[in-house]
């Protein structure tokens, strides 16, 4: 297949990419949150199921170490440093597919040492990384349209103005 070199080539100026930054107050609370929610929910609702005590702390532990390492991952790619918008989505998703991957890793090293109760342990791991997205994906996906749509809407304003 023959590619147009045009299409693939670029300046290498960016300088007119417009900037974002990702909610890093609102991730944090939310990370928080997930947390507590994927942790404590646990000792309500393993009584009315079938887990027993042990299992429920079990899965306390499986799902802090899901959300823990979820909100690792999220530390490293730096919520708090604006980054140009063709940077962002690709880092994000980078750093999301990476947590996706190290947080069953961690898990089934942990699993393999200490050998928990299956069913508990899976679960909690699961809530704790699965409470997180759920929280983290609306804030990041509102606090983008924000900025996309403050840019715009001052781009609109400015050609207004120059003509």
């Amino acid at each position: 297949m023959k590619v147009d070199p045009e299409q693939i080539s670029t300046s290498g100026n960016r300088a007119g990419e417009p900037v974002y930054s990702l909610p890093c107050k609102g991730l944090a609370i939310g990370w928080v949150i997930s947390l507590a929610v994927s942790i404590g929910l646990w000792p309500l609702i393993g009584p009315v199921g079938w887990l027993d005590e042990d299992g429920i702390c079990w899965a306390m532990l499986g799902a802090a170490i899901g959300g823990g390492i979820g909100g690792l991952g999220l530390l490293v790619i730096g919520p708090w440093k604006p980054r140009r918008s063709g940077d962002l989505p690709t880092l994000w998703l980078a750093a999301t597919t990476a947590r996706i991957l190290a947080i069953p890793g961690v898990a089934f090293v942990l699993y393999s040492s200490i050998h928990p109760p299956e069913k508990p342990y899976v679960l909690g791991v699961a809530a704790g990384a699965l409470a997180l997205l759920v929280v983290e994906v609306p804030l990041i996906a509102r606090a983008m349209l924000r900025q996309i749509a403050a840019d715009e809407s001052s781009a609109t304003r400015s050609r207004a103005s120059d003509g």
